[in-house]
């Protein structure tokens, strides 16, 4: 017979004990009746002699709401590991699942209903009657944490060296380095440009060391798998700075923090990998799911996005220019100053997306749900807005020219600022109980402008007439 095996976890949503031991029953395979569970401290009327046990705690402040404590007794042969039964809870309960990372303590593995993962960093919090506990970062963002900002976690980078134990440990940060450039960068398959400037300055202090044979090998490494670039990537006067440091990795691991989605990630990341940016043709991520990656600033000239899951993504300064997301699920995303210059987004899902700023000259936005987007100082001109739903959204400062304007409004659509030429009709949506009503030529004009737009609404298009 086994010995007995304990487990810890933590749940952002609080679990109801009946799904709680279905979980668990399954994922030990001895079925929920063999399970107890009940509040930590509590024992009157437990159940001693089930095979698993399961004390929850409830948290008080904070980002988590429960603690589980689970046991799983001699009687239960081949006990699971914690990833395997942090993952089966995750998905039966619905909500995020965090488990100790190793060090540093405060570092945590986040497991999602869909069966992704990630890293969070979490302080503890002083309640009252009850323990708290905060998400400050995650490494990918994470449905059930909207809030939390999505960072890159050196400490759990740093947890993992990787270089030769017997190492010096004069050449041991350089060596470290080289080593995880070779591995393809564990565990996240990103590394910080600050930690790589760390480095850098690393061997800066190894010039006394120049002719060294050992030296020498990890300098002949670092080229390998390096390319010459002048200095551009980190701004290195190639004048003056020595020969390292007007190299750049030859896959760059700060170009995007990776999504949770496993399968998504892997695509995402062979995508960096082949430098794929700007290239004819672009990449094709349709129906990942990429939601919470970070990949501002990225190149997605020309690239396929059709049903793409983004929720909640970082795309500010992205580019999508030609690019088809029709279907792409955009909700809550930050796409500040993006551009989706004639990009497809018929269909796409926008609902609370930030457009600030963005550029949408002449994209295709039939059908799409943009209810509570921003759209503040967002290039309109010549965009295809037929059937979409702005009801909410904001559209202070935004800038039409001679826009098809088949869009649906309401009350709690913000139009200050708004200008240029628009064709109707659209459709208003009153007050709870009252009907939808078109708003054509005159009328829709007043509308806006007496809402502080200063547009001006056009019969039709001139026929034949070129759009801008």
């Amino acid at each position: 017979m086994t010995a007995g095996r304990a487990y810890g976890f933590l749940t952002v949503a609080r679990p109801r004990p009946a799904a709680l031991a279905r979980a668990l029953g399954a994922v030990f395979a001895i079925g929920e009746g063999a399970v107890e569970t009940g509040p930590e401290g509590e024992p009157d009327g437990w159940r001693w002699d089930t095979p698993v046990q399961c004390g929850y705690e409830w948290f008080g402040p904070g980002d988590i709401a429960c603690a589980l404590h689970v046991y799983a007794g001699p009687a239960v042969p081949d006990p699971p590991s914690e990833e395997t039964v942090a993952r089966a809870l995750a998905r039966e309960l619905g909500t995020a699942v965090l488990t100790g990372a190793g060090t540093p303590p405060w570092i945590m593995r986040v497991l999602t209903p869909a069966g992704g993962s990630t890293y969070a960093r979490t302080e503890d919090l002083d309640g009252e009657d009850r323990p708290g506990l905060r998400v400050t970062a995650v490494q990918a963002g994470v449905a059930a944490l909207p809030h939390v900002p999505v960072r890159g976690l050196p400490e759990v980078v740093r947890a993992l060296p990787l270089a030769p134990r017997d190492t010096g440990p004069r050449l041991w940060p350089w060596a470290d380095l080289v080593c995880r450039m070779e591995a393809g960068w564990p565990p996240l398959r990103w590394y910080g440009a600050d930690m790589y400037r760390e480095d850098l300055r690393a061997r800066d202090g190894l010039r006394d060391l120049e002719g060294d044979p050992r030296l020498e090998a990890l300098d002949a490494r670092f080229r390998a798998v390096t390319v010459d670039d002048g200095g551009g990537e980190l701004g290195a006067d190639p004048a003056s700075a020595p020969w390292y440091r007007r190299r750049r990795p030859a896959v760059l691991p700060w170009r995007v923090l990776l999504p949770a989605d496993p399968e998504a990630a892997d695509w995402l990341w062979k995508w960096v990998e082949d430098g794929a940016e700007g290239k004819p043709g672009g990449v094709d991520l349709s129906s990942l799911d990429l939601s919470g990656a970070d990949v501002s600033g990225a190149d997605f000239s020309s690239s396929l996005f059709c049903g793409t899951g983004l929720r909640g993504a970082r795309l500010t300064g992205t580019e999508f220019h030609r690019s088809h997301l029709q279907g792409a699920e955009l909700a809550h995303a930050d796409a500040t100053g993006a551009r989706f210059v004639r990009a497809d987004l018929d269909g796409a899902v926008l609902r609370g997306t930030v457009l600030d700023g963005a550029d949408l000259t002449r994209a295709d936005l039939h059908g799409a749900d943009a209810r509570g987007a921003s759209l503040r100082g967002t290039r309109l001109l010549g965009a295809t807005l037929l059937d979409t739903d702005l009801r909410g959204a904001d559209l202070t400062g935004a800038e039409l020219g001679e826009n098809t304007f088949g869009v649906t409004l309401d009350d709690t659509t913000t139009v200050t600022g708004l200008k240029g030429t628009l064709t109707g009709p659209a459709t208003l949506i009153p007050a709870p109980g009252g009907a939808p009503a078109p708003l054509t030529g005159p009328a829709l004009e007043h509308w806006l402008n007496s809402r502080g737009a200063a547009v001006r609404v056009t019969a039709s298009l001139r026929a034949g007439a070129p759009s801008p």
